[in-house]
């Protein structure tokens, strides 16, 4: 049954594509799965996206904007600006310690993806961008130098983290990240 607000018709839709994707993939999850999980019909389902690819680029920017925001209440309720840095490791911390954790998604379907011009993918360059970004803006608050240089450095520490949580089933790698963030941090100051 097809509930009577588009928005919300259109809303299930990519919620529950985004779950399938990341328990199962892109490539092992059809298009009749997500309408029946979603407990809709094909023609809905065509209403808002022409495609797949349409339907997995959405899911990727729902992924994204979830993230972003998750991340930016984590940094909004520390007070110092260090304090405000290191934030971005608590999120990694609780991310990687999440019940059902299977790595990044964006970066899971970006591997599924064919070809770089896949808007998709840009959504997954762009969330990385816009990390890299945040910790820059985060280290010139905080008063340490070379802010680019040690963004770039967190940056790799961050995703190298949840690589290594995920092909590992390594628990502890955000605690590893979160010391050698400090480290770096205190070159920095």
């Amino acid at each position: 049954m097809s509930p009577r607000n588009p928005a919300q018709s259109r809303r299930k839709l990519v919620e529950t594509a985004a779950r399938l994707f990341y328990e199962r993939g892109i490539q092992r999850t059809n298009l009749d799965e997500v309408v029946a999980e979603a407990g809709l019909t094909k023609p809905t389902l065509y209403r808002y996206f022409r495609s797949k690819d349409e339907l997995v680029t959405a899911v990727m920017e729902l992924r994204s904007a979830n993230w972003e925001e998750a991340i930016e209440q984590r940094i909004e309720a520390s007070r110092s600006p260090s304090r405000r840095l290191m934030a971005v490791f608590d999120f990694l911390d609780e991310f990687l310690g999440a019940h059902g954790f299977r790595g990044c998604a964006l970066v899971n379907a970006s591997i599924e993806l064919q070809g770089p011009g896949h808007p998709g993918r840009e959504v997954a360059r762009r969330n990385k961008q816009l990390n890299r970004e945040r910790l820059e803006r985060l280290a010139r608050e905080a008063g340490l130098s070379r802010p680019r240089e040690l963004a770039a450095g967190l940056a790799l520490l961050f995703e190298g983290a949840i690589v290594q949580a995920y092909v590992e089933g390594d628990t502890s790698a955000a605690q590893a990240a979160r010391r050698a963030a400090r480290r770096l941090i205190q070159g920095h100051g």
